[in-house]
């Protein structure tokens, strides 16, 4: 695991997006690596609405029911930049 990948997934354990409880420090691992390869394919090409809709994309596929795209995301995608760039 990278530096990259353990930065994300505290920002995304805080917000923790279906509201798991309790949540384990792994919960979203996957989501997590998932973003982590998109941020390295898109090295220095990475727009803020592009991963945004990355974030949207892969809850809506692992939660689907459970998940609601919001306003907030686009917070925690600029945390995450933040973090990474």
């Amino acid at each position: 695991m990278t530096a990259n990948f353990y930065k994300i997934q505290e920002i995304i354990n805080e917000w923790n997006p279906i509201e798991i409880e309790p949540l384990l420090d792994d919960e979203y691992s996957f989501e997590v690596e998932y973003i982590v390869e998109f941020i390295s394919e898109q090295k220095t090409g990475l727009t803020l609405l592009a991963l945004r809709e990355t974030i949207n994309e892969v809850f809506n596929q692992e939660f689907e029911r459970f998940y609601t795209q919001s306003e907030q995301t686009l917070d925690i995608a600029k945390k995450i930049m933040h973090v990474c760039l």
